[in-house]
């Protein structure tokens, strides 16, 4: 079966022209070696579920006990409900009698860190829980999940064990669920003691040599050539964002007629390219061209796009991160700030990348800037 660009969902290996991320694995594995807990927060379709595999497989291999759940598969809409689904992931991956089961007792989140402590123990290995779309279940009930989280994280003993560290994947940051509950004309921050535990967990996008090489891949299986000059573009355009580059790359292979070429062996030998349909002619694979890419860039700011629909979400109810984009947009040169809340949210979004030289802020890539530019005038 021929490899696809993935556009709908976390890649497979094998299935998925995808590029080595292992490199990307080193900081978070160091930080979880050490006990640490990370919070990864981005638009969706952006790559977190493919980084999470990954992290697990190779934390598996590290001899960690790993429970990788997404909660917004957990049936049971409650408290109980999502530990349960803890549990049931738990239960799949070590079975019993490995495991004992979970007995909910008042309070109920005491006792449930208390198992999860007990599992550790069971098991001889340090537990690792990486939650993706812990942030899809009513708020209320994830703000009563990390605040038992976050309090068993900090008294962890030898006489009270937990959890050797807790990964948080979402689109949302901790911060943001804990103002959506302020009463209305409260403007205080506070202190973010909600989940400051935490560190940002990088999701670094493509470079421009994994980009060729990516390209170098789909050349060989299909039989349709880059030229430079459009994937120069390409990489201009995207600056590597994954969902960005998929998605021009499946537009280009399957809608905007670059088709591949036969499977070496699919014809007999005796069928000549003239016999052939006129698009299946080896002659009709030109390698896209730069008015391709633009053509394919073009069209995918005019779709519904879920991942760029996600990254306008992120900016809902942000007014001073709307303004700090429209002085961007505007041409405007702003020094980096790493003190400045609206940058180090923007920029742990990935929306926002410190510029060359690293004295200033700008704008991931064109396509980001073009979409947002649209939003933000609709918004006004």
């Amino acid at each position: 079966m021929p490899h696809r660009f993935n556009v709908t969902g976390p890649c497979v290996p094998g299935r998925d022209f995808m590029v080595d991320i292992s490199s990307r694995l080193q900081k978070p594995l160091q930080s979880i070696r050490r006990g640490e807990s990370l919070l990864l927060v981005r638009a969706r379709q952006s790559g977190k579920t493919t980084l999470l595999r990954e992290l697990a497989h190779v934390l598996r291999q590290e001899q960690f006990a790993v429970a990788l759940c997404s909660l917004q598969v957990a049936e049971d809409q409650t408290l109980t409900g999502l530990y349960r689904h803890i549990e049931a992931t738990l239960h799949k991956a070590y079975p019993l009698p490995s495991l004992p089961k979970w007995t909910s007792i008042e309070p109920q989140s005491i006792s449930f860190c208390s198992w999860l402590g007990e599992v550790q123990q069971k098991l001889g290995k340090p537990l690792v829980l990486l939650l993706d779309e812990y942030d899809a279940p009513p708020r209320k009930l994830v703000l009563a999940m990390l605040r038992s989280f976050r309090s068993a994280l900090s008294l962890a003993e030898d006489g009270r064990p937990f959890a050797h560290s807790i990964t948080l994947c979402g689109k949302t940051h901790v911060r943001d669920l804990r103002d959506e509950l302020r009463p209305t004309g409260d403007e205080t921050r506070g202190t973010g003691s909600l989940w400051n535990i935490s560190l940002p967990l990088p999701l670094p996008t493509l470079s421009q040599s994994e980009l060729d090489t990516l390209l170098e891949q789909y050349s060989i299986e299909s039989g349709v050539p880059w030229r430079r000059d459009a994937k120069e573009l390409l990489w201009e355009q995207t600056r590597g964002q994954p969902w960005l580059v998929s998605r021009i790359c499946y537009l280009i292979d399957d809608q905007l007629g670059q088709p591949r070429l036969p499977a070496a062996g699919t014809l007999p030998a005796s069928e000549s390219a003239a016999a052939m349909p006129f698009t299946m002619r080896p002659a009709a694979v030109t390698p896209p061209s730069v008015a391709t890419v633009r053509a394919a860039c073009a069209q995918l700011l005019e779709e519904d796009c879920v991942h760029l629909l996600s990254v306008s979400d992120l900016l809902l109810n942000r007014k001073d991160a709307q303004e700090l984009l429209l002085r961007l947009l505007g041409g405007e040169q702003i020094a980096l700030s790493r003190v400045s809340e609206e940058q180090s949210y923007l920029l742990d979004l990935g929306l926002l990348v410190p510029s060359e030289s690293g004295r200033y802020i700008e704008l991931h890539n064109p396509i980001y800037a073009e979409y947002l530019n649209r939003w933000l005038s609709d918004q006004s």
